[in-house]
């Protein structure tokens, strides 16, 4: 499994090279007439069917803290970084703060199933084709962006995040 998105990881950056952006430092520009995740910029749109049922519209999220977790069920750090993310979810929903996933191009019956084994409580979004992920440029899993309540993308991260990373940020944002 880690092969795997080891694999993809490497195969993002050779397609979208120098496009990954770790938080701290910049990303550079989309090329022209490309709308892209961008660190200070609004998020792409993104509406998609949600695992289980119903649909997410990103600009519904206006007003929170919005966690974007582009993820598979198959990726050995995404599943590693979930029980972070949940608890984060958990503590700071009160607080104006959200989390979306986004699974990669998997059965809906395979992601829900998933969900329901490591018990994530947050709503997780259907990616059926993979354009959602290819307009954000998740060009490796897991690929997280938090966007504040003005609905700007402050943080983009590829690869797994720790909690401590993710307490770090939230801190900024839901102050």
């Amino acid at each position: 499994m880690w092969a795997a998105c080891a694999g993809m990881f490497l195969f993002g950056l050779f397609l979208n090279r120098p496009s990954i952006h770790l938080f701290g430092a910049e990303r550079t520009a989309s090329p022209p007439g490309h709308t892209a995740a961008e660190v200070g910029q609004r998020p792409p749109e993104l509406r998609l069917p949600l695992a289980g049922g119903g649909e997410v519209d990103l600009a519904a999220y206006r007003g929170q803290v919005v966690l974007l977790n582009f993820w598979a069920t198959w990726c050995a750090p995404c599943t590693a970084e979930m029980p972070a993310i949940e608890r984060a979810f958990r503590a700071h929903r009160e607080r104006g703060f959200t989390v979306l996933g986004v699974d990669l191009q998997e059965r809906e019956d395979t992601v829900v199933a998933f969900l329901n084994q490591v018990g994530v409580t947050y709503p997780s979004a259907l990616d059926r084709t993979g354009e959602v992920a290819r307009a954000f440029r998740a060009t490796g899993l897991p690929t997280t962006l938090l966007i504040d309540r003005e609905g700007v993308i402050r943080d983009v991260r590829v690869g797994p995040m720790t909690e401590a990373m993710l307490e770090e940020r939230l801190a900024k944002l839901l102050s």
